[in-house]
C-alpha cells in the first residue's frame, strides 16, 4: 500500500478552515458573545475543516470564496450562540460602549437578544473578510512557490 503525498491545496484548505472557526470566534466573542464549549469547539472546527477541504477543488473565484466565508461565518454564528450562550456585559465591545452605565441602563432587547446585532453582523463580517484575505493571500504564496520550484527544477 503506498502512501501518496498530501497536495499542498489540501493542507491549506484545513488551515483556513481552522482560521475560520478561529476569527469566528474572536468576533463573536468581541461582539459580546461566550465561547461554546471545548468538545463544540471541536466538532465545529472539523465541520469547517472538512467543508474547506471539499469545497477547495471546486471553488477558486474570490467572490464566491467570500460568499461562501459569509456564510461559514454566519452558521458558526449560529452554533456559537446555540451552544456557548450570551451573558449581558461580557464582550470587549460592550465594555467599552458601557463606560459610566449601570447594568440596569442596558436595553432589554439588546440583553435578551445577545448583544448588538450590527455590532456582532460587522465582527463576524470582519472575519469573513479576513479569512478570505489570508487564504488567497497564502494560496497565491504557494501557487508562486511551487511556480518558482518548478522553473528551477526544469533549467
Amino acid at each position: 500500500m503506498a502512501m501518496h503525498a498530501v497536495n499542498v491545496q489540501d493542507k491549506w484548505a484545513w488551515v483556513s478552515g481552522l482560521l475560520a472557526v478561529g476569527l469566528g470566534l474572536v468576533a463573536h466573542m468581541v461582539a459580546g458573545g461566550s465561547a461554546p464549549a471545548l468538545p463544540v469547539l471541536l466538532a465545529l472546527a472539523a465541520l469547517c475543516c472538512l467543508a474547506a477541504q471539499l469545497l477547495a477543488r471546486w471553488v477558486h473565484g474570490p467572490l464566491i470564496l467570500l460568499l461562501i466565508s459569509g456564510v461559514a461565518q454566519q452558521l458558526l454564528h449560529f452554533g456559537f450562540a446555540a451552544f456557548g450562550g450570551y451573558y449581558p456585559g461580557s464582550g470587549w465591545v460592550e465594555h467599552l460602549h458601557g463606560v459610566g452605565q449601570s447594568p440596569g441602563d442596558a436595553p432589554a432587547a439588546a440583553a435578551s437578544s445577545g448583544g448588538s446585532p450590527h455590532i456582532m453582523l460587522y465582527t463576524h463580517m470582519a472575519a469573513a473578510i479576513l479569512t478570505l484575505v489570508v487564504a488567497a493571500g497564502a494560496t497565491g504564496l504557494l501557487r508562486r512557490a511551487s511556480l518558482t520550484a518548478t522553473k528551477g527544477n526544469t533549467a
